[in-house]
């Protein structure tokens, strides 16, 4: 017996069609492909794209000339501009005479200890006149420059000392000289970096300096 709906047109028992219809064909179509993934992708400037696509539980990545990656234009880009290398720093300048007043110089330890010993052996005479008031220091200052002073003559340090200053050497890096057992020209220039751009024409003169001052150096 014909069911209602046209002739040789039967349901199944269980009550659904056996047959479909394009349409709903069709729509089954555009659902599958929606599990699947939709295709979505960002571009640069952050706006949506629908070429994202989604497989297997795994997104797929299409590759972009403009993201970095192995052959890409970014890396090149990259690569190519590389940034300027920031220049090697000059060698430490000794600025201790151009922070001093203009009134002020340089002492080695060994002239300062003689000025301060000579101030000490006037401190009875000195001690009457009540507008010269020594500074709490000066005893520190003192015992300091006993201590670490080399040479008892300082004239005669700075006879020797008198030729690398013909050579552009300062006050204050013929101090430095004189303060410290240097025993070689390359610790000389570790010493006092300042005198690193004139290597060539200080290095005889240093080393003759360095042999008279290891002469008149006191016993440690």
């Amino acid at each position: 017996m014909a069911e209602k709906g046209g002739k040789g047109f039967s349901l199944p028992k269980n009550g659904k069609s056996a047959l479909k219809s394009p349409a709903s064909k069709g729509k089954d179509d555009i659902s599958a492909k929606s599990k699947r993934g939709r295709k979505v992708q960002f571009d640069s400037e952050g706006s949506l794209d629908t070429n994202f696509t989604k497989s297997n539980g795994k997104a797929d990545q299409p590759s972009s000339k403009g993201v970095s990656g192995k052959g890409g234009k970014g890396e090149k880009a990259g690569s190519g501009s590389k940034s300027q290398t920031a220049k090697a720093p000059g060698p430490l300048e000794l600025r201790v005479e151009q922070e001093l007043p203009d009134n002020t110089a340089c002492l080695m330890d060994c002239e300062a200890a003689d000025i301060l010993q000579g101030i000490q052996e006037q401190m009875v005479v000195l001690s009457e006149d009540p507008a010269i008031k020594l500074p709490i220091s000066f005893d520190r200052g003192l015992a300091y420059a006993q201590r670490n002073r080399l040479y008892d003559n300082p004239e005669i340090v700075k006879q020797i000392l008198k030729p690398l200053k013909e050579h552009g050497v300062s006050d204050g890096e013929l101090c430095m000289i004189a303060n410290f057992a240097v025993e070689s020209v390359e610790e000389v220039f570790a010493l006092v970096p300042s005198l690193k751009t004139k290597k060539s024409k200080l290095r005889i003169p240093l080393k003759n300096v360095l042999g008279e001052l290891a002469k008149l150096r006191r016993p440690a």
